[in-house]
């Protein structure tokens, strides 16, 4: 009965892959070389709010991390293998997300000082 993870576990996974789906699906989005200040203006801020959200799932993040810690001390080792692996997918895809969207928003803002550079 200790190998279960409470429930809140995985409302907290399937909100958080729920999330980091549709983060991965608007990141996915071409991106085409917009030449209008407002459009990259309208998309950092898109960026910008999708990195707020980042960081407020983390708390979920984090409760994951540590709920698998405690599992994995109290349930048999495959057991305790399986949350730890099913963690670290998620753990991978957040970084990836992650780092992507700081890309983006790097770019985005150095392109839109070259605009205003040459306007």
């Amino acid at each position: 009965f200790d190998s279960l993870p409470p429930a809140h576990y995985k409302e907290t996974m399937n909100t958080i892959l729920v999330w980091m789906q549709q983060s991965e699906t608007k990141l996915s989005m071409p991106q085409v070389a917009i030449a209008e200040y407002e459009i990259m203006e309208q998309r950092l801020r898109e960026f910008k709010a999708l990195q707020s959200s980042l960081q407020e799932q983390q708390k979920g993040l984090n409760y994951l991390s540590t709920t698998v810690e405690d599992l994995s001390r109290k349930a048999p080792a495959e057991v305790g293998q399986s949350y730890r692996s099913e963690v670290e997918v998620v753990l991978g895809r957040w970084k990836k997300l992650s780092a992507q969207l700081a890309e983006h928003c790097q770019k985005l803002e150095e392109r839109m000082t070259k605009l205003q550079r040459f306007q």
